[in-house]
């Protein structure tokens, strides 16, 4: 399995999640979500043997409702998405890791300390929050 199918499937167990995960493509409909690949520098630290920690960056993307008149949907959006940077730091805590074959993985970590709102559809209706997201691992 690659470190690709390796996060969906451990994405997979998020309690929050309440649609398909779709894998680096998303469309503007509301209630679906993705993991994004982040490209980044791959290597945190590399050992003279081609050993060492290696990161693999992700965003989950999450397209919302988006209310453009006053009411507090959007602070109830923002709290959803929060959630779920909650769950990777109680993962972490937990040890609860994604399973890289080959690799011994040492963290999960949020990279943000918040959603951030990434953008609007045309018609105003559907906002998309992201947050990005760590695993060090070691190779």
């Amino acid at each position: 399995m690659s470190k690709h199918e390796a996060m969906v499937e451990y994405l997979k167990q998020y309690p929050g999640l309440r649609s398909f995960l779709y894998f680096n493509t998303i469309t503007d409909k509301s209630g679906n979500v993705s993991v994004q690949t982040v490209y980044g520098e791959e290597w945190e630290k590399r050992q003279l043997r081609g050993h060492g920690i290696k990161r693999y960056d992700f965003a989950l993307v999450s397209m919302v409702p988006q209310d453009p008149g006053t009411s507090n949907a959007n602070v109830v959006q923002m709290e959803n998405a929060q959630a779920f940077m909650v769950w990777i730091t109680e993962q972490n805590r937990l040890r609860n890791f994604p399973k890289f074959e080959g690799c011994k993985v040492l963290s999960i970590e949020n990279l943000q300390n918040m959603p951030n709102p990434a953008g609007v559809n045309a018609a105003g209706s559907v906002a998309k929050l992201m947050c990005q997201c760590r695993v060090r691992y070691y190779e």
